[in-house]
């Protein structure tokens, strides 16, 4: 027992004259974390100080509340700008929609809901250089798009519905213009059947008043011969009359 002890005196004297070593070594060659930062450095070294960690971390904290500061501006600049792009893309909705179905609070024609005005003439708001998408009571500043008639082009349904109808009276002319024209052609041929019998009657006329002409000069002695004259005289009469002449 005796020699354990001693060589554990011995073995805890040399663990503290080690710590005293190594304690006296680290206070003499103690780091330079609390000295002031030298004006030069050398090449190679780079020192390091809680001051120039001090310096470091005050501008870091300056930079980043200025960062928080720009960024809360830039935060607020952005809101307000998605809030006047969801505004503008609202007014254009709107738009686009009246381009479609009509402006319901702006009729042509009171008592048709299908007569809304559809386009608007821009204005420019100044203050911007953009289209100016304001309404008031349901309506734009700009004025109504007129068409070829003068009339304020109403939305895109409208129209279609205006065209097809159109398109329909069209088609209903068109086939009563076909239908005039046979009837036309018809009469047409008609005339001209109508002008040869004219012509035909009136060659035979000429001669019927030629013959009757002839006969009513013409005077025989012999009895028989005059009364076949007068009875021949009497059927020209009557073809006259069959062929308008009332006293022939």
């Amino acid at each position: 027992m005796t020699a354990i002890g001693k060589l554990l005196a011995l073995l805890n004297l040399v663990v503290g004259i080690g710590v005293l070593s190594w304690s006296v070594n680290l206070y003499v060659h103690r780091p330079g974390w609390f000295d002031e930062p030298s004006e030069s450095v050398d090449k190679g070294n780079k020192p390091v100080g809680f001051k120039q960690f001090k310096v470091e971390a005050d501008n870091l904290y300056k930079v980043a509340a200025i960062s928080s500061e720009a960024w809360g501006t830039s935060l607020k600049a952005l809101e307000e700008r998605e809030k006047y792009r969801a505004d503008r893309e609202a007014g254009y909705a709107k738009r686009i929609q009246w381009a479609r179905k009509g402006n319901g609070t702006d009729l042509t024609d009171p008592l048709n809901p299908k007569s809304g005005k559809g386009f608007y003439e821009p204005v420019i708001d100044k203050t911007n250089n953009l289209h100016d998408l304001s309404v008031v009571a349901g309506l734009p500043k700009g004025k109504a798009v007129v068409g070829t008639d003068g009339l304020p082009l109403t939305g895109l349904d409208g129209l279609l519905d205006s065209i097809a109808g159109n398109t329909a009276a069209s088609l209903e002319i068109q086939k009563e213009i076909l239908k005039q024209e046979a009837e036309f052609d018809r009469l047409d041929k008609l005339v001209i059947e109508t002008q040869i019998k004219a012509i035909k009657m009136g060659v035979i006329r000429d001669s019927v008043q030629a013959e009757w002409l002839f006969l009513t000069a013409f005077e025989v002695n012999a009895s028989e011969t005059r009364d076949t004259v007068f009875r021949r005289e009497r059927q020209l009469r009557a073809r006259l009359k069959i062929l308008g002449i009332s006293d022939p």
